[in-house]
């Protein structure tokens, strides 16, 4: 198997700390790129983790720790932006004085169709980074 060198790992991935605010709208910067996949967890409070990906569009919330399905929140992640992405006043991902940790992937945009094996599915990977 060949591994693939990355001069600059954080060119793909980087974790962000941010505290909440409970506000509408927080931009969470300091990514230093747009990232394509965000997992999200409160540090000072037992919330569900939170994983977003833009294949399946914001607000669309994967939830690692429970069994349940892909859930919609509207007033979940907001946008995944240039040099990071946005929240919106979801307790989990935005609490009020709570401190957060995210882990940010850039992956390869919005995905593109595989047809590989019995299910079709869209998929987004950084063949750069692996």
């Amino acid at each position: 198997m060949a591994y693939t060198t990355i001069k600059k790992p954080s060119d793909y991935f980087n974790t962000k700390l941010y505290t909440g605010d409970g506000a509408a709208s927080k931009s969470i910067t300091g990514v230093n790129f747009e990232p394509n996949f965000v997992w999200i967890k409160g540090r000072s409070s037992a919330d569900n983790h939170n994983l977003f990906d833009n294949v399946r569009g914001v607000q669309k919330v994967l939830r690692s720790n429970l069994s349940d399905a892909e859930v919609t929140y509207s007033n979940s992640l907001l946008s995944f932006d240039s040099d990071g992405f946005t929240v919106g006043t979801h307790t989990p991902i935005n609490r009020n004085g709570g401190t957060i940790a995210s882990w940010n992937w850039k992956a390869n945009g919005t995905g593109v169709a595989n047809t590989d094996g019995s299910i079709s599915s869209t998929v987004s990977a950084n063949t750069t980074s692996g």
